[in-house]
């Protein structure tokens, strides 16, 4: 099978083409982290929000200039990028492991600051950023890891986030409300985890209680983060569409990886889809928006229980619900960051069929978005011709015929006609 078209030819697009605000990597990126950080029972936990939130405080008071502040609040939002996986966060690990020496012997804490690391470099745009996420868990004294920088050899920006990481697993741990009691905590570990002059800093943020209560408040974090995002607005982060491409597929395999049992299953589906939407004689602009949709179908899969994806055993009422609302919550990911709203009402739709039956809005023939038809057939495609945990995958033949008898009831025959055909 191989792609009509020359892909790369979709990467000549001028950003401001694709409609992108200013605003869109720190929209993107915290809505991003939020929905990988949600607690056992589907709760929002604003840990990255909180320590960026605190970490941008005491870079101001520090007095860094703004690009500087730029750094330290995308690097704060991404520190536990790498502290993701199927059954939870590194924040619930972190939590019941507080001492440094448990930590070092987890291998799942100990090694994510360089899981963060590896995914952000592989962008040019990110690579200073990746270097502050490595060092995120070095200690002052040199007892951290997972290098054991000591002192000023630990870049200054991970010596922030530190330390207003430590805050929050503090305060989570000990249900600390009170600056006091959390700053009898601290003081213990000052000069040896954190550096002092940044702890004193912290101090004195301290003392009032009012970073406290914001922090302890979800409407206040919400708050505080939409006014930061606003001071944050920069196209560097993304300056290309080639960036913007690669970090959504890299979002897509980090994305299969937590919750599809074959790797790479959303860039399948959309290679897949710019095939068709090719054979279709779509133009280019909107081949790359269904593209982008295509990577990003599947990311309200991450908001819930992880594990329901690669369970053997009959699932349960509940578990199918959850799954069945996968397509909502992607939308609701991607409608939230300004500028995706067209990709978002794609992803949206992603799972409706052609004769109305399908979910959550039971849409039918053309009232189906293009791209989210394009996208159901490359969707249904790839489930068939991989493993799954309920079938062994298909021949590619069998799976075809499928495509077909479901065509006009399922799937859109116009789109089957066409796939079907190149194939063959």
């Amino acid at each position: 099978m191989s792609t009509t078209h020359p892909h790369s030819r979709l990467t000549h697009l001028p950003l401001q083409d694709v409609d992108f605000p200013a605003s869109f990597a720190a929209d993107f990126i915290s809505e991003l982290i939020k929905a990988t950080e949600k607690d056992a029972q589907g709760v929002d936990t604003y840990h990255s929000w909180k320590v960026c939130i605190l970490s941008n405080r005491i870079g101001e008071m520090l007095g860094l200039d703004k690009g500087s502040l730029k750094e330290l609040f995308f690097a704060s939002l991404l520190h536990d990028v790498g502290g993701t996986r199927i059954s939870g966060h590194v924040i619930e690990s972190l939590v019941q492991i507080p001492d440094i020496y448990g930590q070092k012997n987890d291998f799942f804490i100990f090694a994510h600051p360089h899981r963060g690391e590896t995914i952000l470099k592989g962008f040019s745009t990110f690579r200073k950023i990746s270097e502050i996420v490595k060092h995120h868990h070095e200690f002052f004294d040199g007892s951290g890891f997972p290098a054991g920088l000591k002192g000023a050899s630990i870049p200054l920006l991970s010596r922030i986030i530190r330390l207003a990481d430590t805050v929050d697993i503090l305060m989570n741990l000990h249900k600390i409300k009170d600056s006091n009691e959390l700053l009898l905590f601290l003081n213990l570990i000052s000069g040896e985890e954190f550096d002092p002059s940044i702890y004193s800093v912290f101090v004195s943020l301290a003392t009032d209680n009012k970073v406290l209560e914001l922090i302890g408040d979800r409407e206040k974090v919400e708050a505080e983060m939409s006014s930061l995002k606003k001071k944050m607005g920069d196209r560097y982060y993304f300056s290309s569409p080639d960036i913007v491409n690669r970090f959504f597929k890299t979002v897509a395999m980090i994305t299969d990886n937590l919750t599809s049992p074959e790797d790479n299953h959303s860039i399948r589906v959309s290679e897949l889809s710019v095939q068709i939407a090719y054979l279709l004689g779509v133009e280019e602009e909107e081949i790359m928006t269904i593209r982008w949709a295509a990577f990003l179908h599947d990311i309200g899969k991450l908001t819930t229980d992880r594990t329901v994806y690669s369970k053997k055993e009959k699932l349960t009422d509940e578990e199918w619900l959850s799954i069945r609302t996968h397509s909502l919550r992607s939308y609701e990911i991607i409608n939230s960051v300004a500028g995706m709203d067209r990709i978002a009402y794609y992803i949206l739709h992603h799972h409706e069929n052609y004769d109305g039956t399908g979910y959550p809005e039971k849409l039918k023939l053309n009232m189906i978005p293009l791209g989210s038809r394009i996208i159901r057939v490359a969707d249904a495609f790839d489930a068939m011709t991989t493993n799954r945990i309920y079938h062994r995958k298909r021949d590619w033949h069998i799976a075809l015929k499928e495509l077909k008898r479901f065509s006009g009831t399922q799937f859109d025959p116009e789109i089957v006609e066409v796939f079907i055909n190149d194939i063959s």
